[in-house]
């Protein structure tokens, strides 16, 4: 529990804790209410696609500053007929432009929803239009491309939302002559303040729902262990359109903490903010941490870190390792990395394991439940409690799980059993409490020799090979009928095509970015990993590939591995080998 010397006096966190009405529709306004310091620069934002943007520091936004745009963008909505229950739509690349804009909607009692602007356009209006949005703000390019699929593409439009260029909304929209009347609105605790969506990994993106009350859940208790010193910065590189970019911004502003929004994710990016920020601790989704080159980040910013955030799905160990070597905590050299597992419809990290240098047990660990859960447990098909050890689904029951998805009743209900939220994980839990990702319920391998769980195996894989990526994948077994068999796909660091994600300055030695890619053979390297895969006891892989790119190993929005476009790709790899007489090619 942190008492003194942070950001916001225990008085001030004493307020906010015990204001019944705080919840996430008002935390800006509960935020101003008892800040003392309301011209203090909070949030910085650099524009990344600037030459030179992280040379300088960017100038700073207080909450004063937050406040007079909120009401000038409040005052815009008002006048094109937003209020209590309209959604509107979000889709832009500036992260802070966003959260402003969420604030001002939910300041009119309406709903916001975000959509991430990597989505694809016929996707992203499929998406408004099941959601209902009448007013949707984003970046120009970007509300072109809804445009162009709701005329030429087939999408059923029942309203076309009315569209506006989010920088000329900026630009025009003025502050009122007079205060709004019944603004800020005063939530009720169930009503509706986002919808967001899922990464869209296995499919189509859900649209879950969340209420004032529901997604301030297990915030309220944080407000006394979240890292606020005087002295922390943070770091955040989430997506800012995403549920968890939202809260953690939300916490930034309730605790006064100096917060960094960057809206490139990507590993270059990051080391370069972290250079400029100095950042005491840093927020990302796997794929973004996993990018970071440790080496490229320079020695007077590394020592300010004491703690990585991952989130999402659980990370691995080859990724984890590397990043702890930087910073320091109090009285030890090098930082620590903070392990959640959540999704998009729990609205708080679920599983948080803390990892530190001296750590040794990893193998997919994620901990014990947080506690906002009540009750986390591994159940089979009809709902029943496993005992220790054995694989099962995860269920969850917790007050911040989303009461639904917009506009599919059948999917909220498919989403419930015995009471319980299915995350859609598989998990087991041993005779400590603490539990362990095994698996993504769509991504289970069925073998001759039983369910086979990816993410073990990619642990192997990844720490064996020292990749920068991986995935492992079910194809058809040819030696027999309707069953599946484990194959692996490993990205290299000097094998992407996008080389931005490392730095490129001159004075760092870089590991894996010489100007000659190394020689590797998918043979050796496949007989290397089976060999630790034996000593393991776990099933061996039939095939390994090495991605040429990074469309040989895709993503989806969130960064994570779209394991169901791999599982098509490489359907017949099996086949095709055993008919040829030759070892898998990745193409």
């Amino acid at each position: 529990m942190l008492l003194f010397g942070t950001h916001r006096s225990a008085a001030q966190r004493l307020r906010l804790h015990t204001d019944r009405g705080l919840g996430a529709g008002n935390f800006f306004w509960r935020a101003w209410r008892i800040a003392k310091d309301r011209d203090r620069p909070l949030l910085y934002h650099p524009d990344v696609t600037a030459p030179g943007w992280a040379e300088t520091e960017p100038p700073g936004l207080s909450l004063n500053d937050m406040r007079i745009t909120v009401i000038r963008y409040a005052t815009w909505y008002r006048d094109h007929g937003v209020g209590p229950s309209s959604h509107v739509g979000v889709y832009t690349r500036d992260g802070l432009a966003g959260l402003l804009h969420h604030i001002a909607i939910n300041s009119l009692g309406a709903a916001a929803v975000h959509c991430n602007p990597k989505m694809a356009s016929p996707t992203a209006a499929d998406y408004f239009q099941r959601t209902r949005t009448t007013v949707l703000v984003g970046d120009k390019d970007l509300l072109d491309g809804c445009t162009e699929a709701w005329s030429g593409q087939g999408i059923a439009v029942a309203r076309t939302p009315v569209l506006q260029d989010i920088r000329e909304l900026d630009e025009t929209a003025p502050l009122p002559p007079a205060p709004l009347p019944g603004f800020p609105y005063r939530h009720r605790p169930d009503d509706l303040v986002m919808v967001s969506h899922s990464s869209g990994t296995t499919g189509r993106p859900k649209a879950p729902i969340f209420s004032h009350r529901g997604f301030f859940v297990g915030k309220r208790e944080r407000l006394w262990s979240f890292p606020s010193l005087r002295t922390d910065r943070m770091l955040t590189a989430l997506p800012h359109s995403h549920s968890a970019g939202i809260s953690y911004l939300s916490m930034a502003l309730l605790l006064g903490i100096p917060t960094l929004i960057l809206d490139d994710a990507s590993g270059r990016s990051v080391v370069r903010a972290i250079n400029q920020f100095h950042p005491t601790f840093v927020l990302g989704f796997p794929l973004t941490l996993a990018e970071i080159d440790v080496s490229a980040i320079d020695p007077g910013a590394a020592r300010n870190i004491h703690s990585w955030n991952g989130m999402g799905d659980a990370s691995h160990e080859r990724h984890i390792r590397p990043l702890m070597g930087l910073g320091s905590r109090p009285g030890k050299t090098g930082s620590q990395y903070n392990d959640g597992l959540g999704s998009s419809e729990m609205g708080m990290v679920l599983f948080r394991q803390v990892y530190v240098p001296e750590s040794t047990e990893y193998g997919r660990l994620i901990g014990r439940p947080a506690g906002v859960v009540r009750k986390a447990a591994v159940l089979d098909e009809q709902g029943n409690e496993l005992p220790d050890g054995q694989a099962g689904m995860l269920g969850i029951r917790t007050p911040s799980v989303t009461p639904g998805y917009w506009d599919d009743p059948q999917l909220s209900q498919e989403s419930l059993l015995n009471g319980y939220f299915l995350t859609g994980d598989i998990v087991r839990r041993d005779d400590q409490g603490r539990f362990f990702h095994l698996d993504r319920t769509t991504d289970v391998i069925d073998s001759t020799a039983g369910p086979v769980h990816s993410l073990l195996l990619e642990e192997v894989l990844l720490l064996t090979t020292q990749a920068l990526d991986a995935a492992v994948v079910g194809v058809e077994d040819p030696e027999a009928l309707g069953k599946s068999a484990p194959i692996g796909i490993v990205l290299f660091r000097d094998d992407r095509d996008d080389r931005g994600d490392r730095d490129d300055r001159g004075d760092h030695d870089h590991r894996d970015s010489g100007g000659d890619r190394p020689e590797r053979s998918s043979e050796g390297l496949l007989e290397a990993v089976n060999a630790e895969l034996g000593r393991k006891r776990l099933p061996l892989l039939r095939a390994l590939l090495i991605a040429a790119d990074r469309a040989e190993l895709p993503v989806g929005v969130t960064g994570k591995v779209l394991k169901r476009q791999l599982r098509e790709r490489h359907r017949t790899l099996l086949h095709d080998a055993a008919a040829h007489g030759a070892a898998p090619r990745a193409n």
